[in-house]
């Protein structure tokens, strides 16, 4: 059994103006900076872990950098959020007449995106990625880990690992918090422990 922090990054100013932000590579606002230096402050020493994972992203780097100014960090290059194509930079009100956004909430983000991943793509990449992660740490003998990543992330890998629910936007965790759970490599499911 292994535990696994997911913790989501801190705002951008794309998620201040609630805008989709996938392969944007942002940094963290001033105001995402300090939520995520509030939130954390002296809560990182009492997290047990051998490794810290994290998405290649710039607003990941720097909140695993600010609530683990200590530490080193493996990237991990497919934990990237998903490519949202043209929805990329806009705002549900500037995309709300678009087919193809109308039928990517109908699927619950499951169909294509034109110039971007579909849901199911973007599943397949980070839960590969996931059990790269995993392997790593049975190579390493390790049983505890932080995986600062994405909300989609998250999102993704909980409706597919977790039996508490397959609705991906049942694990939406705001901008700064996460999961604590457990991994069992038997059955190859997530149980949350605690949200953080």
């Amino acid at each position: 059994m292994k535990t696994i922090y997911f913790i989501r990054h801190g705002q951008t100013k794309y998620n201040t103006e609630g805008r989709f932000v996938g392969s944007t590579d942002l940094p963290l606002s001033a105001e995402g900076r300090k939520k995520i230096e509030e939130k954390w402050a002296g809560k990182s020493e009492h997290i047990d872990k051998d490794i810290i994972f994290t998405s290649p992203m710039k607003r990941c780097i720097e909140t695993s950098n600010i609530i683990f100014p200590d530490d080193t960090f493996n990237v991990i290059k497919d934990m990237r959020e998903m490519n949202f194509g043209i929805f990329e930079g806009k705002t549900h009100d500037e995309l709300s007449h678009l087919a193809e956004y109308v039928h990517f909430r109908e699927t619950k983000g499951k169909s294509k995106i034109p110039n971007g991943e579909s849901g199911i793509e973007f599943s397949r990449r980070v839960l590969k990625a996931f059990f790269e992660m995993i392997e790593e740490m049975n190579e390493k003998n390790m049983n505890n880990a932080v995986l600062v990543c994405h909300g989609g992330v998250i999102m993704a890998l909980f409706a597919m690992l977790c039996s508490e629910s397959n609705d991906i936007y049942h694990y939406h965790v705001d901008n700064g918090q996460g999961y604590k759970a457990h991994y069992n490599s038997d059955t190859k499911e997530l149980i949350i422990i605690e949200k953080l």
